[in-house]
C-alpha cells in the first residue's frame, strides 16, 4: 500500500533521529534515560512505529542536545554542523559542480522514482527537507550522488533501498517508455489513434 504524505515525513524523522543519535555517539539506552523513557519506546520512535508528534520530536532533539537547524541538516543527509564549521576551499567556475551537468543513470532512475509518486520536484524537495531547487539539481546532474544521498531521498519518497538498485537494472525507465508511448501516439492519425485506444482498453 502506497504511503501517505505524512507517513513518508513521519519515516525520514525517525531516520534522521536515528543518524544524529548515532551521529552524537548516544546510545539507546542513554537517549532513553534522558528522555526518562524505555529503551524499546526509543527503538520504536527510530523504526517508524510510533508517529511522532511535533511536541514529541521538539522533545527529543532538546534531549539530543542538537538544535533544530542540526536536526535539518542531518535530515538532509548531511551531517551536524555547517560548512562554517569546516575548512573553506574557493573553487573556479569550472571546478564548480553546478556548473556542470551530468546526467548518470542514478539521476535517471531518482527521476523516474519521483514521478512515479506523482511528486513535483517542489514537493519532493519539501520531503526531503532540501531547498526548492536542490530536487532539479539533483535530476540533471548538478549535485554530486553518494549512496548515503541516494538513501536518503529514495526513503523521503516511501522506497526501500532494493527499489533504486531495481531500477538501475533496467534498461528502460517506466516514465522513459511512457514518454516514448506519447510521442508515437500523438503522431498517429485519427484512424490508428481510435485503434490503439480500443487495444488499450483491452488490456
Amino acid at each position: 500500500m502506497s504511503k501517505t504524505a505524512k507517513e513518508i515525513q513521519n519515516n525520514a524523522n525517525c531516520k534522521a533521529l536515528r543518524r544524529a543519535r548515532e551521529l552524537k555517539k548516544l546510545s539507546r539506552k542513554e537517549l532513553a534515560s534522558r528522555l526518562k523513557i524505555s529503551v524499546s519506546a526509543v527503538e520504536k520512535y527510530e523504526k517508524g512505529v510510533d508517529f511522532l508528534s511535533e511536541a514529541r520530536l521538539e522533545k527529543i532533539i532538546k534531549a539530543l542536545e542538537i538544535s533544530k537547524e542540526q536536526f535539518i541538516r542531518v535530515k538532509r543527509g548531511k551531517g551536524l554542523n555547517s560548512l562554517a564549521y569546516r575548512k573553506k576551499r574557493v573553487l573556479n567556475n569550472s571546478d564548480r559542480r553546478s556548473y556542470q551537468k551530468n546526467i548518470s543513470k542514478e539521476c535517471s532512475v531518482l527521476r523516474s522514482m519521483r514521478k512515479q509518486k506523482e511528486l513535483s520536484q517542489y514537493a519532493a524537495g519539501h520531503l526531503c527537507g532540501y531547498a526548492r531547487a536542490a530536487i532539479g539539481h539533483i535530476e540533471n546532474g548538478r549535485i554530486e550522488l553518494s549512496k548515503e544521498r541516494i538513501e536518503h531521498i529514495i526513503s523521503s519518497y516511501g522506497y526501500q533501498y532494493k527499489d533504486f538498485e531495481d531500477n538501475m537494472n533496467k534498461e528502460e525507465l517506466r516514465d522513459q517508455v511512457i514518454d516514448s508511448c506519447f510521442r508515437k501516439i500523438k503522431q498517429l492519425d485519427d484512424t490508428k489513434l481510435v485503434i490503439v485506444k480500443n487495444l488499450l482498453g483491452s488490456l
